[in-house]
């Protein structure tokens, strides 16, 4: 008897100090990677870019849907329309070899992306226009190992990808933060440069 007693109050003890451990993580801000404050304004988010297939788009509806957000094929039933605008990639020489042969690359993925939500007071309208995300990532380039390098440029792009989507929605959240506190339009944001 004494034994199973001991057993659930060793069982008891681990449930309450796991408890704590959380309730002391969240009291610190601590968030899951990916986690973001969405206002209400985007619960239902009309998504619109000139490629429905890349992976940018596919990235930023699943943060939508993560954060509580639905992504809605129908405009007129939207409570925010996000517009991405332009989405491109380019890559340029910045070290040649002995031999003249390219032996590192700087890529560039920049996206233009507007926002608007759709709300009964003015104050708590966000508007994001024409914002620029550019970001950059370097690589080396072997001449002699060229699937390696081929790949790492892939996952490179990717990356970049992934991170664009996560800036856009950490904009987005700060934009609404703000709109909370004044009423200065969103549109004061500086534009984003992100290279690591």
């Amino acid at each position: 008897m004494s034994e199973t007693k001991s057993k659930y109050q060793r069982l008891f003890m681990n449930g309450l100090l796991s408890i704590m451990m959380l309730t002391v993580v969240t009291a610190c801000g601590f968030h899951l990677r990916g986690a973001f404050e969405l206002p209400k304004e985007m619960s239902a988010v009309y998504l619109q870019a000139k490629n429905a297939n890349s992976e940018l788009l596919l990235d930023i509806k699943r943060t939508l849907k993560t954060n509580g957000s639905v992504v809605v094929d129908d405009a007129s039933k939207a409570t925010a329309s996000l517009k991405i605008k332009s989405e491109k990639q380019t890559q340029r020489v910045i070290s040649v070899d002995n031999n003249g042969r390219a032996s590192e690359y700087e890529l560039k993925f920049e996206v233009v992306y507007s926002l608007s939500t759709i709300s009964k007071t003015e104050k708590n309208t966000i508007r994001i226009k024409d914002r620029k995300l550019e970001l950059i990532r370097d690589y080396l380039y072997d001449s002699t190992a060229v699937l390696g390098s081929g790949r790492e440029k892939a996952t490179l792009i990717r990356d970049m990808q992934r991170d664009a989507s996560r800036l856009m929605m950490l904009q987005i959240q700060a934009a609404y933060r703000k709109s909370q506190r004044s009423d200065v339009d969103s549109e004061s944001l500086a534009p984003v440069k992100s290279k690591p």
